[in-house]
C-alpha cells in the first residue's frame, strides 16, 4: 500500500518520491542525516552494520538501483538522534 503512495506522490508531484521528500520535508527541516541513498549514508561516515545474535554480518539490502521501490515502505536512511529530535520536535539534542 506504501508503494502505491509514493507512486501517486510521484505521479501528481512529477518527481520521484525520494527526491519529492528530501526538498519538501528533509532539507525545510533542516534533516540533514536522512535519505534514501545507501550509497549518499555511506559517504557520511556514520552508517553502521548489522549483525546477527551469531555474530553475522547483515549486508545492505537497499541498493541505490531499488532506491525508488523501496523509498516508501520503509527506505529511509537517518541518525537516531534526528529521528527523535523532529518526533518530538526538538532541534537542538
Amino acid at each position: 500500500m506504501f508503494m502505491v503512495g509514493s507512486y501517486v506522490v510521484s505521479v501528481l508531484s512529477g518527481m520521484r518520491y525520494a527526491d519529492f521528500v528530501t526538498s519538501r520535508i528533509f532539507k525545510p527541516l533542516g534533516m540533514t542525516s536522512s535519505t534514501y541513498s545507501i550509497d549518499a549514508a555511506i559517504k557520511t561516515g556514520r552508517l553502521t552494520d548489522t549483525w546477527t545474535e551469531f555474530g553475522r554480518l547483515i549486508a545492505h539490502w537497499i541498493e541505490d538501483e531499488f532506491e525508488d521501490l523501496m523509498a516508501s515502505p520503509g527506505g529511509v536512511i537517518s541518525s537516531v538522534e534526528e529521528l527523535v529530535s523532529h518526533a518530538i520536535g526538538v532541534h537542538d539534542i
